[in-house]
C-alpha cells in the first residue's frame, strides 16, 4: 500500500463493509432498532457457521453520520499523530498518488463516513450499525453478519494487538487487513447462501472470480469514492476484493479452521494475498534497508499492491499493472527533505528501490513503470538509455530510473545538482535476498 493513509480504516475497526446501507426507507423509522434486535439471532448463526464461539455478549449500538465522523477522527488521532499522518500524506503527494492540494485526512474521513454502513470498534468491543435505514433486509442481515465476524475475530484473536504487530510495515498491515476483511466478506456470502439452502462456493474457481470481479466502484457514479484518486480508492477496496479471494483459497477443500490458522500465521505481504500459492509456500519478501539520513520523512514498504496502485495512478491499464507487478520481490520507499517539505512535498525527494523475482519480471515492471514515471515527472526526457532514464522537471528538479539486473531504483524530485548523489545512495541500500519458493 502506498503511504499508510487508510490509517482510519485500520483504526475504526478492520472496519466494516465499505458499502452503503442502501436507499433510505422512509416508511419504517424503527428499521435500525429491528436490525439490532435481530443481532443476537444473527450472531448465533454466524458463530455456528464460522466455527468461532461467542465468548461474551456482543455489545451493539446505532450511530449516525455525525457520530461516525467523530469516531473516525478519534481513532485516527489514537492510531497516529497529526505529524505522522502529515508525513504519510506527503509521501502520497510526492509520488503523485494524490494531488498536491489534497487534504488527505479530510478526504479519508469523508470517504469512510459515506461508505461505512456498519462497523465493529475493537477499542470499545462494540458493534455499530448506521442510522441510515436500508430498503433490503437481506443485505442488512449480511452486513450484520460481516460485523459480527469481526467481533468474533476480536474475541478469539485480539484484533488490536494483532494489527499493531505490523504497524511499521504498511504492506504487511494491508495484508493482515485483507485477511480480516476477506474473512468477513466470505462469511457474509456463506451466510446468505446458507439462508437459501446452498453451500459454500469456494471450491468453484469461476464463481470466486465472478464474486471478486464485481467488487469495484462505479467510476461513473456520483459518490465521493467514485471520484477519489484511484490509488486511495484501490487501497480502501483492496482488503475486501483481494481478501475474499485469499480466504476463498484458504477455504478451498478446507474447513474454516484453515482461516483460523492464518490468524496464527498471517500473510506476510500483499503478494501472498494476491497469490495464495506463495502464502502456502511462505514466500518471503526481499528485505531492503535504506541508508540512514536525518532528513527522512517516511520510509515504508509498498508491496506488490502498492506498486500496482502506483501504475494505475499514473495512467496504467488494470491488466498491464497486475502483470507488471506480479513478479515483485521486495521494496523500500523513502521520502526525505527538510521539515518544511512535509507541508510542501514538492520540496521533498522520493527514492525507491525495488527487487523482482527474475530478470524478466524486472524488465516487465521497467516497461510499465517507464510510462508511469514519465507521467509522474511531467517534464522533459533528457537521457534515454536501455537501463537509465532521466527527466528534467519544473524548478530544476530531476526524476530518474535505473535498472541493474533484478533491481530497479527510482528517484523523483531531486535537485539538478544533487540527483546523481541521490541515485548513487540508492544503490548503496542493502538487500537481503530471500530464497524463491
Amino acid at each position: 500500500m502506498p503511504p499508510r493513509w487508510p490509517r482510519a480504516a485500520l483504526a475504526v475497526a478492520a472496519v466494516g463493509a465499505l458499502a452503503t446501507a442502501g436507499p433510505a426507507r422512509a416508511d419504517d423509522p424503527t428499521w435500525t432498532a429491528k436490525l439490532v434486535a435481530r443481532a443476537d439471532d444473527i450472531a448465533a448463526k454466524v458463530a455456528t457457521l464460522r466455527g468461532l464461539a461467542i465468548k461474551r455478549t456482543i455489545d451493539k449500538g446505532v450511530m449516525d453520520d455525525a457520530g461516525l465522523r467523530a469516531r473516525i477522527l478519534l481513532r485516527m488521532d489514537e492510531d497516529a499523530s497529526a505529524a505522522e499522518r502529515a508525513a504519510d500524506a506527503a509521501v502520497g503527494k510526492r509520488w503523485g498518488l494524490v494531488p498536491m492540494a489534497t487534504d488527505v485526512d479530510q478526504l479519508v474521513v469523508d470517504l469512510l463516513t459515506e461508505q461505512i454502513a456498519g462497523f465493529y470498534d475493537p477499542a470499545e468491543a462494540k458493534l455499530y450499525v448506521s442510522a441510515k435505514p436500508s430498503s433490503d433486509d437481506g443485505w442488512a442481515d449480511m452486513l450484520m453478519a460481516h460485523e459480527i465476524t469481526h467481533a468474533l475475530q476480536d474475541q478469539h484473536f485480539g484484533l488490536t494487538a494483532w494489527m499493531k504487530a505490523t504497524k511499521d510495515d504498511s504492506d504487511a498491515s494491508l495484508a493482515r487487513q485483507a485477511l480480516v476483511e476477506g474473512d468477513g466478506m466470505a462469511l457474509m456470502i456463506e451466510y446468505r447462501l446458507a439462508g437459501e439452502g446452498l453451500g459454500a462456493p469456494w471450491d468453484h474457481d469461476e464463481v470466486v472470480r465472478l464474486l471478486t470481479a464485481n467488487m469495484n466502484v462505479d467510476q461513473g457514479g456520483d459518490q465521493l469514492i467514485d471520484r477519489a484518486p484511484i490509488a486511495l480508492r484501490e487501497a480502501l477496496l483492496f482488503p475486501y476484493r483481494a481478501g475474499v479471494g485469499f480466504v476463498a483459497a484458504l477455504r478451498k477443500g478446507r474447513p474454516w479452521t484453515a482461516v483460523d490458522a492464518a490468524f496464527v500465521r498471517p500473510p506476510r505481504s500483499t503478494e501472498q494475498v494476491l497469490h495464495p500459492a506463495l502464502y502456502f509456500a511462505d514466500a518471503r519478501p526481499d528485505a531492503i534497508t535504506a541508508t540512514a539520513d536525518p532528513q527522512t520523512i517516511d520510509a515504508s514498504v509498498w508491496g506488490e499492491e502498492g506498486w500496482r496502485e502506483f501504475l494505475l495512478a499514473h495512467g496504467g491499464d488494470v491488466d498491464v499493472a497486475a502483470r507488471a507487478t506480479a513478479g515483485w520481490g521486495g521494496d523500500r520507499v523513502v521520502v526525505r527533505g527538510p521539515a518544511a517539505a512535509v507541508a510542501a512535498p514538492w520540496r521533498a525527494v522520493g527514492t525507491a528501490v525495488t527487487t523482482w523475482d527474475t530478470d524478466v519480471d524486472a524488465l516487465e515492471f521497467w516497461d510499465a513503470a517507464t510510462h508511469a514515471v514519465d507521467h509522474l515527472a511531467a517534464g522533459t526526457l533528457v537521457s534515454d538509455g536501455p537501463d537509465r532514464l532521466v527527466w528534467l522537471t519544473w524548478q530544476g528538479r530531476v526524476t530518474a530510473m535505473e535498472k541493474r539486473g533484478r533491481t530497479i531504483a527510482i528517484v523523483t524530485g531531486a535537485p539538478l545538482t544533487r540527483w546523481p548523489a541521490v541515485m548513487t545512495d540508492a544503490w548503496r541500500w542493502s538487500i537481503a535476498w530471500a530464497p524463491r519458493p
